[in-house]
C-alpha cells in the first residue's frame, strides 16, 4: 500500500479495519504486536535482531539529513510509518511521550515516513500531533526495502553500539511499562 497516490491512501483508510499493523504483503501481528528479542551480539550488518542495523541517510522535514551511524552512542528507536496508517496515527502520540521523556537520557526517535507524497501529507500530520522528532521522507521507499519493512507501524530498537535488539511489528503504546522499559533498559546499560 506504501505506493497508493492520495485517493488510493485515503480510500485504503477508510476501508481498512483498525488493526495492530497496516498489512503490506504479511499477516498482521496478533492485537498485542509482536516483539522479538534476542542476545546482543552483532553477527555482522543487517536489518535483523543481533545484526548491526544498515546504515542509510534521509532528510527531515526541514531538509536536514540524518544519518543513523551519526547516532552511534545513543539508543535509536527507528519507527516505519505512514500518513495513511491508522495504528501508525494511535502509535504516534505515545511515542512523542517517550521522546520527551527519554530524550534527555540518550535516547533518539526516529521516524521514517512511506508517503509518496513525502513532505507535503508528512509536516501536517507530524504538526496537527505536535510531534517533535525527526520525521524522515523515505518517499522511494529505498529504506524500508532496506529493513524489509511489510507491515506498518515496524519499529527496530537498537542499543548504543547500532546493534539491533528489538524489532516491534504492529502498533504499541510506548506509555505501557513492558515497553517503556525495553528502552530504559538499553539506556541504563554503560
Amino acid at each position: 500500500m506504501r505506493r497508493l497516490g492520495a485517493a488510493g491512501a485515503v480510500a485504503a483508510l477508510l476501508f481498512m479495519p483498525l488493526t495492530a499493523a497496516c498489512d503490506k504483503g504479511s499477516a498482521p501481528p496478533d492485537a498485542a504486536g509482536e516483539v522479538q528479542d534476542t542476545a546482543r551480539v552483532s553477527k555482522g550488518v543487517g536489518p535483523n535482531i543481533g545484526y548491526t542495523a544498515p546504515d542509510f541517510e534521509l532528510a527531515d522535514l526541514d531538509g536536514r539529513m540524518h544519518r543513523l551511524s551519526d547516532l552511534r552512542g545513543k539508543v535509536v528507536l527507528l519507527n516505519f510509518w505512514a500518513t495513511w496508517c491508522g495504528p501508525c496515527r494511535i502509535e504516534m502520540p505515545t511515542l512523542q511521550a517517550l521522546h520527551e521523556d527519554l530524550g534527555g537520557r540518550d535516547l533518539q526517535v526516529l521516524a521514517v515516513a512511506g508517503d509518496l507524497e513525502g513532505e507535503r501529507l508528512v509536516r501536517p500530520f507530524m504538526e496537527e500531533l505536535g510531534l517533535t522528532f525527526p520525521g524522515l521522507l523515505d518517499a522511494s521507499g529505498k529504506v524500508q526495502d532496506l529493513y524489509f519493512v511489510n507491515a506498518l507501524p515496524m519499529s527496530f530498537l537498537m542499543d548504543r553500539n547500532g546493534v539491533i535488539v528489538n524489532k516491534l511489528v504492529g502498533f504499541f503504546d510506548w506509555n505501557q511499562p513492558q515497553f517503556r522499559g525495553l528502552v530504559e533498559t538499553l539506556l541504563d546499560e554503560a
